[in-house]
């Protein structure tokens, strides 16, 4: 593809194209200009009123325009308490170094904090200043993917046994049953809709917690057996090389082993320096349980197994964090809400400073692998007073792939020849004005980074519909709208890679273009039809199909166009100005007989046939040739196509010059020269509306042999050959005597 795509561009490469807009807005993000105009601009305007500020409002305009039933809303922050700015939020989210940790791999150096090099929570640093800019700055993830993270996760309507399956899927909860019988598609459901917390949601954070095979202790029923063995042996390192810093005293093994039977699916408490405080502050709270549950629950409130676990640990997200104004990925680990005012920084889901980014790719895949991202999507936004004016960068500059934004891990461009001629690395926006009942010409090429699996338009706000099944389109939209209406046609490709792989969870799909049409009254146009003498002219409404006459007379080779188009008899142009459309005859003969032609070095037969030259040279001025012609020559080896090459000789035998063709038969010598060759011409007509016609001329057909054509010319006493001409005719007739 990019291949391909690079051979095209190099064409148009020295073409400077402007567009003028009319009305609308027009601004530059990120290195590329969006316009909005009509519905977009409309809602571009709808986000500014509800608060967004303007480059917040742009992104969402964008995804807007890609899946027009998600809907955003903004939290703001700052209005809720004046003291909440930008720089406090950051200031506070700083404060404490364990608050925010980045992973110890070199992969995530340029994340840590330059000052800090102490090594926290089983192999984490403290994340830098920068960095908690630039993961707690929304505007850096208002893509399709890591806008996930501001999800609303408190309602559970609509979603569907499906849409859970597909998080669970190929994980260790894909087909195990928890102790009720149920599986754990079934449990996030119910639970979900009982609790009102989003069951794909519940479903994410189990996979994310527990990972694909489900191997933390935290879920085996027997994690206080761990915590003894770790506490006997004074393990400080685990065979995979965590740090497990199990303390040396202050613990007995009755108290550990009285942890065995206990299980914490979402790894709620699960926090501390070293696995052996993690695990053991996880079971200390698995052991506590939901207090609120107890008497249900046969008088214990302790998550004794797994289906308690879900339910308890739905249950504490649902009242120490959606209940308390954490009801998006983001918030659970960057608790800015003031509302929540009693707990807020400290009252994290997570340490982990990636951890809304990740979980809301997650999320993000459980959504594109069912095939529900157009559904209804409601997305709560933070907008703090005294943002930077530009977006807070990423410190690793893109390089590090796994933490880059999302539109940062793949590049796209749209080469455009219809309705526009252009090239993007982004999406192209423009106005058209179509009349009402018109088509709509779509022509280009969409290079990314992971292939191209397919291409879909939608207008409006309607259901989007199939353009191509691969990286091309090459099509013709009616506009069916009434007179004086504006329309959004949008387009969109769909990147050709697996959604569910965590090794990319990149934006699925791409805006390739957005054009805003206007719809105008349909003008009539005028339509002659000339056959010899006889003319007709008729008004016409433009952009529809006009049916031509079916003509059946003889010669009638098509309906040529003014406009230069070419339709056979019967065929439904559509034309664009007033056009005239002549009756087009043309007189197709075979000659008889055949010509020696002699090369330098061999013989041949020659053939020949005559078209009307006027005729030949009107066809011959289209934009593509509409006539081609063709020879079969047979021989007692069989039949081949043979070249036809159209000669400027004019012959005046008949009553009007006639453009002369020709064509030859293979060398012939030897035995060959006896050999009796026949051959017929035929030619070939396209239309501009892709039909196809083949014409036989009138005439004789002829057999003829060289020693044939030979022979007569030495016994025409008429004939005045140049002595070499008379040396090679015998020289013929000996060689075929011999």
């Amino acid at each position: 593809m990019k291949g391909r795509l690079k051979k095209t561009l190099v064409r148009f490469l020295c073409l400077v194209l402007t567009f003028i807009f009319l009305g609308g807005i027009s601004f530059g993000v990120s290195g590329s200009t969006r316009y909005f105009a009509g519905d977009a601009e409309a809602y571009y305007q709808s986000l500014l009123d509800a608060g967004f500020p303007a480059d917040y409002a742009t992104y969402l305009t964008e995804l807007h325009l890609l899946h027009p039933n998600w809907s955003f809303t903004p939290l703001q922050i700052t209005q809720e308490n004046s003291t909440y700015t930008w720089n406090y939020i950051i200031e506070q989210e700083t404060t404490d170094p364990e608050l925010n940790l980045i992973h110890s791999s070199s992969t995530y150096e340029a994340y840590r904090h330059p000052l800090n090099p102490t090594l926290y929570d089983s192999g984490y640093y403290q994340a830098s200043t920068a960095a908690v800019k630039y993961f707690m700055d929304p505007r850096n993830f208002l893509n399709e993917t890591d806008i996930f993270q501001f999800y609303d996760l408190s309602s559970a309507a609509g979603i569907s046994a499906d849409e859970v399956q597909a998080v669970l899927q190929g994980t260790f909860m894909e087909n195990r049953l928890l102790e009720n019988g149920k599986s754990f598609t079934d449990t996030f459901l119910e639970i979900g809709n009982e609790l009102s917390i989003n069951p794909v949601y519940l479903a994410v954070k189990a996979r994310q917690e527990q990972g694909v095979e489900g191997l933390s202790p935290v879920i085996s029923g027997k994690c206080g057996t761990l915590l003894n063995e770790y506490y006997q042996n004074k393990t400080q390192t685990s065979d995979q090389g965590n740090s497990v810093l199990t303390p040396t005293s202050g613990y007995t093994s009755e108290q550990l082993l009285a942890l065995d039977g206990y299980y914490n699916l979402y790894n709620i408490k699960a926090s501390g320096n070293g696995l052996f405080t993690i695990y053991y502050n996880a079971m200390v709270r698995a052991q506590s349980g939901t207090d609120a549950m107890s008497e249900a629950w046969g008088g214990s409130p302790a998550w004794n197994t797994l289906w308690k676990s879900a339910y308890g640990g739905a249950y504490t997200i649902k009242n120490s964090f959606i209940d308390r104004y954490q009801n998006t990925i983001y918030l659970q680990k960057f608790n800015v809400d003031s509302r929540a005012a009693d707990r807020n920084f400290w009252g994290q889901y997570m340490q982990n400073v990636t951890g809304a980014m990740t979980e809301a790719r997650t999320l993000y895949s459980a959504f594109a692998s069912c095939g529900v991202l157009d559904g209804p999507c409601s997305f709560l936004i933070p907008v703090y007073d005294g943002m930077p004016k530009a977006v807070s960068p990423d410190p690793a500059n893109g390089k590090c792939s796994y933490l880059a934004p999302a539109t940062q891990k793949y590049a796209y461009s749209v080469f455009w020849a219809e309705p526009f001629l252009d090239i993007s690395e982004s999406a192209l926006y423009t106005t058209r004005e179509c009349y009402a009942g018109d088509l709509l010409p779509l022509r280009g090429i969409v290079s990314h980074s992971y292939g191209v699996s397919g291409i879909e338009y939608r207008w409006d706000d309607g259901e989007w519909l199939s353009l191509s099944g691969n990286d091309q389109f090459d099509t013709r939209l009616p506009i069916d709208f009434a007179e004086n209406s504006t329309h959004i046609l949008t387009i969109r490709a769909t990147a050709a890679y697996d959604h569910s792989d965590s090794a990319k969870k990149s934006s699925y799909h791409v805006l390739c273009a957005v054009i805003y049409v206007n719809v105008l009254p349909t003008p009539e146009i005028e339509v002659t039809l000339q056959n010899g003498s006889n003319s007709q002219t008729v008004n016409h409404t433009l952009g529809t199909p006009f049916s031509l006459p079916v003509c059946e007379e003889q010669d009638f080779i098509g309906w040529y166009g003014s406009d230069g188009t070419f339709f056979p008899s019967g065929g439904a142009p559509i034309p664009r100005l007033n056009t005239t459309y002549t009756a087009l005859y043309a007189k197709f003969e075979q000659l008889s007989g055949a010509a020696l032609h002699f090369h330098s070095t061999s013989n041949h037969l020659r053939f020949y046939a005559a078209i009307e030259r006027e005729a030949f040279e009107l066809l011959s001025t289209l934009p593509s040739p509409a006539i081609h012609f063709f020879a079969t020559v047979t021989d007692a080896h069989g039949t081949q196509t043979k070249a036809v090459v159209a000669s400027e000789q004019i012959d005046i035998a008949f009553d009007t010059e006639w453009q002369i063709l020709s064509a030859e038969t293979p060398p012939l010598e030897g035995a060959r020269l006896n050999e009796q060759f026949s051959m017929n011409f035929y030619a070939l007509f396209s239309y501009s509306d892709g039909s196809v016609q083949a014409i036989l001329p009138h005439g004789i057909y002829c057999t003829r042999s060289a020693t044939d054509v030979a022979s007569t010319a030495l016994s025409d006493p008429d004939a005045a050959y140049s002595a070499d001409t008379i040396a090679r005719l015998e020289q013929i007739l000996s060689d075929a005597n011999a």
